[in-house]
């Protein structure tokens, strides 16, 4: 037996033996550690920001935005919601629950494991490990190995307030994470892409482990030809460009209308000259996360090229893995550019006649993780919503909805199963409890066999009685 998998069996084993104790932990006593844990993140803020700069250069500014300030607004929102969302909810009922009470108690599922990824290590690590322990679970949390500056500063914060049978961090590659997957987990909480999510359900699946799977897919922008263009511009190329688009619910294509399409075209442009001026030196701007997936963008642009693409903008390799931030036009659903998430910064943009189509190219893939409208026209943005389907769905804004800690965030069929974040990931969390209370020598004895003729008249009444209601 390998080192690893010895730590993996030691480590599972002593959180199993202590997740009944973990479910019985009191509110305040979670509360207590949420308070540390934040208390240790700012003392450590420098580290962070340092590490997030090591794994791919991200601007220490765009680290507070997007890893920090999202963390701390979980934590303060939980702090201030968990006795409201722990306490049994009483759930009113009909005639044969007479003399009885039910409830909904919210208990933890017990073991979880949480694999979180690169793009933003920080943010996808601690929010559902913290939302796990907040309802009463044990969490065992495996980041990326891409990003090993972040995991190391995740360790110590982990260490500073967590005991080892609550919350502790393993680190691996592929092998090391199978190695955890084919362990008997109570909920497996998922973050990356859909092949891998296809992989981790069916590894949940032979144990009958719940799973939150938390995917992507090609969020589309649609853009009226009723709109304020600047502001839409200007808000589309900060939610595309930011980390890179290397951003799970970044705009992956544009499908504008033909009145404003090339006035868009140009304000993209210039917007995206607006936040990255001197993009070769520009640190606020970052690098792709490794060699690899660098070469994958560039092969997507350059065969969207052959195959008939123009390049709007940028389409350049810059130094240290940085590609220019680049706009392509003439894009079909031949190339892989449009068939592939493509978590870079690579914005097609497709020009349409009318909303029809725009719901018939939208619906004629999988289900994205977020869908964007821009528009003045009220009954343009409710289409869009009725006859469309996705995660989440913004209207004249970009990605903002997933820094919301009250609204849930998920996906829809290939994007994802389950939802996150304030309550909706506390109940993802945790088990369901039904409970009903009933007196001693209360209860439906009247009804129980033989069945009489009486009893048969009797419910007639009573069936008659319940179908008239509402």
């Amino acid at each position: 037996m390998s080192e690893f998998q010895e730590k993996i069996d030691h480590f599972v084993e002593l959180q199993k033996k202590h997740k009944n104790i973990q479910k019985n932990t009191t509110v305040k006593y979670r509360i207590a550690k949420l308070r540390k844990f934040k208390q240790a993140i700012v003392k450590r803020q420098g580290q962070i920001e340092l590490a997030l700069k090591e794994d791919f250069s991200k601007a220490e500014a765009e680290t507070i935005l997007t890893e920090i300030f999202p963390v701390i607004s979980m934590i303060n929102y939980t702090i201030k919601s968990l006795h409201k969302w722990s306490k049994p909810k009483k759930i009113s009922n009909n005639l044969f629950f007479l003399g009885a009470k039910t409830y909904i108690h919210y208990e933890a599922k017990g073991n979880v494991l949480v694999i979180s990824p690169w793009n933003y290590p920080f943010q996808l690590a601690l929010y559902p490990m913290l939302t796990a322990f907040s309802a009463g679970n044990t969490v065992i949390l495996k980041p990326s190995e891409f990003t090993p500056k972040t995991n190391e500063i995740l360790r110590q914060l982990i260490s500073d307030v967590f005991e080892s049978h609550e919350v502790v961090l393993i680190e691996g590659e592929v092998k090391e994470t199978q190695a955890l997957l084919d362990k008997n987990f109570d909920h497996i909480f998922f973050t990356g892409s859909t092949p891998v999510g296809k992989i981790v359900m069916n590894k949940a699946s032979q144990h009958l482990a719940s799973v939150g799977l938390e995917l992507g897919g090609k969020s589309p922008v649609v853009i009226d030809s009723q709109v304020d263009l600047e502001d839409a511009a200007k808000k589309i190329a900060w939610g595309k460009f930011v980390n890179a688009g290397q951003t799970c619910v970044a705009p992956d294509y544009i499908l504008a209308h033909k009145d404003i399409y090339d006035d868009l075209v140009q304000l993209l442009k210039k917007e995206i000259q607006n936040l990255y001026p001197n993009i070769e030196s520009n640190d606020d701007y970052c690098q792709i996360i490794n060699d690899s997936h660098f070469e994958r963008l560039n092969e997507l642009i350059e065969e969207a090229k052959k195959m008939g693409a123009i390049i709007e903008y940028g389409g350049h390799k810059l130094n240290e893995r940085k590609l220019e931030p680049t706009l392509l036009s003439g894009v079909h659903n031949e190339m892989r550019v449009m068939q592939e998430e493509i978590f870079g910064p690579i914005l097609p943009l497709i020009k349409v006649d009318d909303c029809e189509q725009m719901v018939a190219f939208i619906n004629a893939k999988d289900n994205p993780l977020s869908l964007y409208a821009f528009s003045r026209s009220k009954e343009f943005i409710e289409k869009i919503r009725q006859q469309t389907s996705s995660g989440g769905y913004s209207v004249n804004e970009t990605i903002l909805h997933v820094a919301s800690s009250s609204l849930p965030f998920g996906g829809a069929g290939n994007s994802g199963i389950g939802r996150y974040h304030g309550f909706h990931g506390f109940e993802e969390m945790s088990n369901i409890r039904a409970v009903l209370k009933r007196k001693s020598n209360w209860g439906l004895h009247y009804f129980y066999p033989p069945y009489t003729k009486n009893i048969k008249k009797v419910l007639d009444v009573v069936l008659k009685k319940f179908s008239s209601f509402v």
